[in-house]
């Protein structure tokens, strides 16, 4: 073990990573946390600085049996200077207690980075104290890395749903055909199911819109009501009113004019905004719900429209799916409850893509899913039509990187930690 270096009064930058770099390479984790954050409060950060405080605090888990024990090994040095990043002390000191800083990318992404992520461990080159200082040539690349690691999308149970997304407007089809039975069970009673447990996942601050065509009178094209005015959600009301929807034998389905009413609904609401219809059937009332979906999403860009088909004849899907299309969302079929359920859920839980350093896609899947890709720098993006946000990620062998996202006063966040890959 290297003997304990001598406390210098009032130590140098260069002083105290020499320390902290000796007290590392000896195992002694708690003296070179004090040498890091010693250094970090005076204002002195560099990846480097940074690299080596994530690789100590690794350490330590090591030591508690957290993940798989590793042996302690003098760090090797790095090649090529990193410039001296002067930061405000109380931001260094924020840092160093692993608190993170968060910074905002485009309307509403933003980074969340934490002392939660784990660096590359011994592995990660260190450099001199000399390399600390300023300098105006930028730092080398890193080194190719080989190998594959994992790469997690996720998000916090009750905000998995929606993210994102500012406002939801649910058309419920209540035209007669949903009182027409699926097994041993009404359409109507299955799709009220379905969406009642939806609704109980979606995130407390979105805004909530209902509105239903079918339930009052037969062969009437103007049966069209707006139940639910778009508000803030109000779980119980909106349960309650999905709940007393009921059908009435020989109405009609309406779905262009009832897209034709979204506009004058959401006023002037801004944010994303999912229109989601849940229909059994075709437009029957003569009109053209994919051209309006088409103006609505043209008129408003951040609008979508998608559409979840509930036991829909093979030779109707095409039709509803152009409304999607045209819409700028998504088409869902569904057979079955267990179907509908995951349709809706698969409706409101945005997707992500990968893009690697030359900006082509590697992979894509929805929050809450993970892929399996080559060491290496990558992009996630997340949304599309717009992109919500753009979090740059490094995949590293033998690891499992998650980007753990949530919302915080209608911003996207994104929190980015590694761990040994299960």
């Amino acid at each position: 073990m290297e003997p304990t270096p001598d406390p210098t009064p009032n130590p140098t930058p260069e002083q105290l990573y020499e320390q902290a770099v000796a007290h590392y390479r000896a195992a002694r984790w708690p003296e070179a946390l004090e040498a890091i954050s010693a250094l970090l409060a005076q204002g002195q950060s560099t990846p480097d600085v940074d690299a080596l405080l994530q690789d100590i605090k690794f350490k330590q888990r090591l030591d508690r049996g957290q993940p798989p024990a590793a042996s302690v090994a003098p760090p090797p040095r790095r090649n090529g200077r990193g410039p001296l990043l002067g930061l405000m002390g109380g931001v260094a000191l924020v840092a160093a207690l692993g608190l993170g800083f968060v910074a905002t990318q485009g309307r509403q992404a933003a980074t969340l980075i934490g002392a939660a992520q784990v660096t590359q461990g011994v592995a990660e080159a260190l450099p001199t104290a000399s390399a600390l200082l300023p300098t105006a040539t930028a730092a080398p690349a890193a080194p190719a890395q080989a190998g594959a690691g994992t790469l997690v999308i996720s998000a916090a149970l009750e905000q998995e749903l929606a993210l994102g997304i500012d406002n939801v407007y649910l058309i419920l089809d209540a035209s007669g055909s949903m009182l027409a039975p699926v097994g041993e069970r009404r359409k109507i009673d299955i799709a009220q199911e379905a969406l009642v447990g939806l609704v109980e996942r979606l995130p407390a601050d979105v805004n909530v819109a209902l509105r239903t065509y079918g339930r009052q009178r037969p062969d009437d094209c103007g049966d069209v009501e707006l139940l639910v005015p778009l508000g803030p959600l109000d779980r119980t009301a909106l349960v309650s009113q999905i709940e007393a929807i009921e059908p009435v034998n020989l109405s009609r389905t309406p779905i262009g004019s009832s897209l034709a009413a979204v506009p004058g609904d959401l006023g002037d609401a801004g944010g994303e905004t999912l229109v989601l219809l849940v229909s059994d059937g075709e437009e029957s009332c003569d009109g053209d719900p994919v051209s309006v979906a088409a103006q609505l999403h043209a008129e408003r860009p951040n609008l979508r429209v998608s559409v979840v088909g509930f036991d829909i004849a093979p030779e109707l899907r095409e039709r509803l799916a152009r409304i999607a299309e045209a819409g700028g969302g998504s088409y869902y079929g569904a057979d079955d409850v267990g179907q509908l359920a995951a349709a809706l859920r698969d409706v409101v839980t945005p997707r992500f893509r990968v893009l690697d350093a030359a900006g082509a896609e590697v992979g894509a899947g929805q929050v809450g899913e993970q892929l399996d890709l080559p060491a290496g720098a990558y992009t996630v993006a997340v949304g599309a039509n717009p992109v919500l946000l753009q979090q740059p990620v490094q995949v590293r062998d033998g690891m499992a990187t998650t980007v753990a996202l949530r919302t915080d006063q209608g911003q996207l966040l994104a929190e980015v930690r590694r761990d040994w890959r299960p």
